[in-house]
Parts: C-alpha cells; structure tokens; sequence
C-alpha cells in the first residue's frame, strides 16, 4: 500500500522588517527553503518548551533575554512641554540613529536631563519597567542578574534562579510574554543531580 502524501497547511506569519530581513538572509547563506528553516525552527522551540515542562521538583539554572531597547525621546510631543516642570532642554543636537550608534560605539557621552518625571514610554521601555516588576515578584527564586549593553539598541539579561520548577517556570513564562523579547534562552537541571 502506498504511503500517503504528507498534508500540509498554509498559513501567514507577520515579521518585523528587520527580523525578515536577518532571516532571509540567514537562510539563504544556508541554502535553505523558507518553510524548511521555519519548520525547523518551531520543532527546536517546541522541543525545548517539553523538555522545560519534564522538570520538577527544586531546579537551578539560568533565563538568558535577548532584547530590542529604544532609548527615550527626551523632546517627544508627548511630554508636557505646556508645564514648566516638565520642560527640557535636550543639548544633543544629533538625533539621528546613526549618530547615536557612533556615539555608543565610540563610548561618546551626550547630555540628557534625567530628572524624574513623567515621561511618555513606547513599547520597549514599557517592557523593561514589567521585566523588573516581575523580577521583583519572583525575588524568591532569582539568585542574582546581569545586564549587558551589547549595542545602542539591543541588550542581554542573564537571570540566574534556584528554586521550585513551577516557580522558575512561571517567571520564565511571563518574561517570554514581552514584545521586546528577541529571543529568549531557558537552561535548567535538577537540583538535587547538579
């Protein structure tokens, strides 16, 4: 009897420019069709989810965050420039991103009024006030952290934790949630086989 042809569905996935840009590229240095590279890459995502969920018990292990950063517009019309409190004079005259690229490249400084007030936040600053609100609700569990600016727009957390699986998991899962989170690592062992 013949086997029969394998079935397979369609369906469209939406990509921010950038990333479809690295993964075109990516896949055709490796000479890969498209739906191979993502079909790969779903079942190496779903296999380490399973082997995440066969843990219990106390584990140890580290949460490795890739994440995008878009740093403050300091002179965004969304600030109160009607009050007085919450003027600013911005002395950086160089907006662009290249500009602020050079200048963390090149470790240049530029000047910024960071006195606190309230400030209108897009999405990626948004995510860094909840990543350290849910750090701070899984006290219990994080043993230390460490963040790295690896360039003017993306950064790598590395959260070390020990505790009950089903407290790690849960941390693990609401950092995975935020939309800023390029990619996110998650190693665990048994605590009692460590």
């Amino acid at each position: 009897m013949e086997e029969k042809e394998k079935e397979y569905k369609r369906f469209t996935v939406s990509l921010p420019e950038k990333l479809y840009e690295d993964f075109e590229h990516f896949r055709k240095k490796k000479e890969m069709p498209r739906s191979d590279c993502i079909r790969k890459a779903m079942t190496a995502y779903m296999i380490n989810e399973e082997s995440i969920n066969s843990l219990s018990g106390d584990v140890v292990g580290s949460i490795m965050i890739f994440m995008s950063h878009e740093h403050f517009d300091l002179t965004h019309k969304h600030l109160h420039e009607h009050d007085n409190e919450f003027t600013h004079n911005h002395a950086h005259t160089r907006d662009t991103e290249h500009s602020h690229e050079h200048d963390f490249i090149q470790g240049n400084q530029h000047d910024h009024d960071y006195t606190s007030r309230p400030i209108y936040a897009n999405v990626q600053q948004t995510d860094l006030i909840l990543k350290n609100d849910i750090q701070h609700h899984y006290g219990d569990i994080i043993i230390s952290t460490m963040h790295l600016h690896l360039e003017f727009d993306k950064c790598l957390e590395i959260i070390a934790v020990s505790g009950s699986h089903e407290r790690v998991k849960g941390v693990y899962e609401k950092l995975q949630r935020l939309k800023s989170v390029l990619s996110i690592g998650f190693f665990l062992v048994d605590k009692e086989g460590s």
